[in-house]
């Protein structure tokens, strides 16, 4: 199976930005490159691909010859839409719970001690053993930056497996200015990871857990944000692991709370013993459900403190508050939820 057209485009991208950054270069040495990103991104589709045809193949014999033919086009991550609805309605096997997961991802090995390598995750997964994954993933590589959220899209789930991809922007235009703004001269960059996980039911919480790699090879990279007198560097990491949980999944004893009244509501915990960072994510639950951005805050806390400010709309709104502690490894220490329509009075 050959490369599918979105990969196709990301190496055109590559290549255009090769040749526009590479004036006057030899000609053999923009080939040679070109080459080596090709080769990384077949390597990148072919490993994502194995990762869920196995789930494919299980029940293709349930399938007509031309829905069979779809299902080639399907083991790929990147999914028509029309041909990944048809193509789920087919299939019934008993899969791994769904529901709204909500946890975090932590950079692997980036090399920077100075940048934040915690970041908000939440996925909403079918309740069927096989349909659609939604989500988003909050970064803030450094305290003063803007969170930025990036849209799980085409994630779908097939039994206990989850595999999508996942696009956006990391920051404002500013921030990609080494290789979007002055190469390609967009000032609206979006990057593109994938993403596969699993539903772990024999481990504590019954998480869904997994990571997700850049395909744009900007990993590794120093970069550089200046925006609203933040001017930041940070590195991205190729790779991050995600971890997230039911709501009703309570690590520690954090006692989380909710204290006064109407708009002037405020959420309280308790850190466990040894906290370095807190992450703290409201979430508006009825557009997370509906495929929405469901993020209204995500806040990283490294001072001990033990409150939250949430937004308070003039019209009651069901939202999910999350609470997650971590050590100095970045290993989660505490996690405790609860739902809420907020204002809670008037």
């Amino acid at each position: 199976m050959s490369a599918p057209k979105l990969v196709q485009s990301v190496l055109t991208v590559s290549l255009l930005a090769l040749m526009l950054s590479a004036c006057g270069s030899d000609s053999d040495k923009i080939k040679d490159e070109y080459d080596r990103i090709e080769d990384q991104v077949k390597d990148e589709y072919d490993r994502v691909e194995d990762k869920v045809k196995d789930k494919y193949n299980a029940v293709e014999d349930k399938l007509t010859d031309d829905e069979k033919s779809m299902a080639e086009i399907l083991k790929s991550v990147f999914l028509p839409e029309e041909s990944l609805d048809k193509f789920l309605d087919k299939l019934t096997p008993e899969g791994g719970r769904g529901g709204l997961y909500v946890g975090h991802f932590v950079d692997l090995d980036d090399g920077d001690n100075d940048d934040l390598d915690i970041g908000a995750i939440y996925f909403d997964i079918s309740d069927d053993g096989v349909g659609r994954v939604d989500g988003r993933i909050s970064y803030q590589q450094q305290a003063c930056q803007e969170n930025r959220t990036l849209d799980v899209n085409t994630g779908f789930k097939v039994d206990n497996s989850i595999t999508g991809k996942v696009t956006g922007s990391l920051d404002t235009a500013e921030f990609l200015d080494i290789k979007y703004i002055n190469d390609l001269n967009l000032e609206t960059p979006n990057l593109m990871t994938t993403f596969a996980g699993a539903f772990k039911d024999k481990e504590t919480g019954k998480p869904w857990r997994g990571s997700f790699e850049y395909q744009d090879y900007l990993g590794g990279k120093k970069l550089f944000g200046g925006n609203k007198n933040c001017n930041v560097t940070y590195t991205l990491s190729n790779r991050s692991n995600f971890n997230t949980y039911p709501l009703d999944y309570e690590l520690g004893t954090m006692a989380l709370d909710i204290m006064g009244n109407g708009t002037q509501q405020r959420i309280t915990w308790k850190n466990p013993a040894n906290t370095r960072l807190v992450l703290v994510s409201q979430i508006d639950v009825n557009k997370a459900k509906t495929g929405a951005n469901g993020y209204v805050q995500n806040v990283i806390l490294s001072n001990n403190e033990k409150q939250f400010t949430p937004v308070i709309p003039d019209y009651s709104t069901n939202y999910a508050i999350v609470v997650q502690a971590f050590n100095a490894n970045n290993e989660l220490i505490g996690y405790q939820a609860l739902i809420q329509d907020l204002p809670e009075s008037l």
